[in-house]
């Protein structure tokens, strides 16, 4: 049994139910690292009012209702189910594993590139590697804004490590696809968002303001039909997660990996149109094959341009699925946009 926020009797202002700060907040975050957030449960009373007669409904060994929140549907055990806030304790739990949330974030690009790259601690010091193996990239490069780097980070690097997979791949993996180490890039929460939104800045929207940045996901989403295939990531043992939760809504390449090739050295708005970035709808976050093609696409599949040799390759055998970039986008048919961005190629 789960807790819908999207069932209509459940839209309420989310300080009917949810207590700003959490008593536990000390505990969710030690030390210096605590500060005022909502990181439990709503208590009993927040409950009561409505869900009185499911409190105490004669069910045994204890009324379902208990196992919204609680471990254990037992008096005698208080413990709760994990929190999705804070997320870097919540992400190592089983649960994170299939979790969904019933919230998108609404998250206005365009006011923060400049602002943030300016006045966030530290932020003076991030930069972008402006080396490109394309000349043509690097005029890209010089307008790139200095504050996604505050925001998003390469999360779980490879680094210098040998290892490049997430998880240990089969000794027969040939060709076939397998989630790689810096593949995603990690996404801020409110220990990021609080630095500047905080009741002491006075930064609009305050910390309480809950429903400011959470709205609720519509019926239908964009990001059901994503690049993901649940049974291949719990085969390579997948249980992370951040992972999870960024790979299930990846609408564009599902394989692609940031810390790959030469990705590191591109600006991120040599892919991410990020000022045009409405967070409520996929299809502003997605990465056109327009901006893959500066690299991936050649006049001739010879020159070795990944799209043109994938094409072909379909083409050839109706079977083939296309995998340099896919995870499952690559079984259906090539969408007009490839052969488009391929036959361009051709008469440049």
């Amino acid at each position: 049994m789960s807790f819908a926020h999207g069932r209509r009797e459940h839209q309420l202002a989310c300080d009917k139910c949810h207590q700003f700060p959490s008593p536990d907040r000390k505990e969710a975050r030690k030390g210096d690292a605590a500060f005022p957030d909502v990181t439990r449960q709503p208590e009993h009373a927040s409950c009561l009012g409505c869900h009185r007669q499911q409190f105490f409904a004669r069910e045994r060994p204890a009324p379902r209702i208990c196992s919204v929140c609680h471990v254990a549907v037992s008096p005698r055990d208080q413990a709760r189910l994990p929190f999705p806030n804070p997320p870097e304790s919540f992400n190592a739990t089983r649960q994170a594993a299939d979790f969904a949330s019933d919230f998108r974030i609404s998250f206005p690009h365009d006011k923060h590139l400049e602002v943030v790259g300016e006045s966030a601690p530290g932020a003076r010091a991030v930069r972008f590697v402006t080396a490109s193996y394309k000349p043509a990239l690097a005029a890209a490069q010089e307008s790139d804004p200095k504050s996604c780097a505050v925001c998003h980070q390469t999360y779980q690097p490879q680094g210098k490590s040998k290892e490049e997979y997430a998880t240990s791949p089969p000794a027969d993996l040939g060709e076939r696809f397998w989630l790689k180490k810096g593949t995603f890039k990690t996404v801020p929460n409110h220990a990021t968002c609080f630095t500047c939104h905080s009741q002491e800045s006075g930064i609009a929207p305050a910390p309480n303001e809950c429903n400011v940045c959470h709205k609720l996901t519509p019926g239908t989403s964009a990001g059901a039909h994503a690049d993901f295939d649940t049974k291949l990531a719990s085969s390579m043992g997948v249980a992370d997660g951040a992972i999870l939760q960024r790979w299930r809504r990846r609408t564009s390449a599902g394989a692609f990996r940031h810390e790959g090739g030469a990705h590191p050295d591109l600006s991120c708005t040599t892919c991410h149109n990020t000022a045009a970035m409405n967070t409520l709808d996929p299809k502003t976050t997605q990465v056109s094959v327009e901006s893959c093609s500066t690299c991936h696409v050649t006049a001739t599949a010879e020159e070795g341009g990944a799209l043109n040799v994938e094409t072909e390759r379909r083409k050839a055998d109706p079977a083939f699925q296309c995998t340099k970039c896919h995870v499952t986008y690559g079984r259906e048919p090539i969408p007009a946009t490839h052969t488009k961005a391929v036959a361009a190629a051709r008469t440049d």
